[in-house]
């Protein structure tokens, strides 16, 4: 019991994991946001929105665990929970987030969940969530699930 719940508090503290490589560069939610610059970043310590100006934080510290084969590319990304002025020091919920590609070469939240470690509940948004419609992305620029064998756009 005392080996588990190392393991647990090792991984738990472990330092941030890097993105998959199909996730680099700015994603968009189409091509005018492309032109202009506009999009989402997966990096090791956040994901970000970017805009022309700034940049904003949507989820912090995530952990990327890649679930993909050799048909589909699928990625768990569970994140922390911002936390409140005059909050608990100690967040007891994460969030988890399953991205998967999609048909047309893009990128949409599968299922979206808040859990809550110290009881195991989950909760789900089946509707109305905000995360379904800011991370429903097309690739910026080239990719290599926009272009053909030759190396070009397909």
């Amino acid at each position: 019991m005392a080996l588990l719940f190392l393991t647990t508090l090792a991984s738990a503290c472990a330092g941030p994991t890097h993105p998959p490589a199909e996730l680099n560069g700015l994603w968009s939610s189409g091509p005018a946001a492309c032109a202009a610059g506009i999009g989402v970043r997966f990096e090791s310590d956040k994901i970000e929105v970017v805009y022309e100006d700034s940049t904003q934080t949507l989820f912090e510290h995530p952990r990327y665990n890649l679930e993909s084969n050799e048909r589909s590319f699928r990625v768990r990304i569970t994140y922390d929970l911002p936390r409140v002025t005059g909050g608990t020091r100690v967040a007891g919920a994460h969030g988890v987030l399953v991205l998967a590609r999609q048909s047309g070469g893009g990128l949409a939240p599968v299922t979206h969940s808040i859990v809550d470690a110290r009881t195991g509940s989950q909760r789900m948004r089946i509707a109305n969530d905000p995360v379904v419609q800011a991370l429903t992305l097309t690739p910026c620029g080239a990719h290599p699930w926009r272009e053909d064998l030759r190396g070009r756009e397909a």
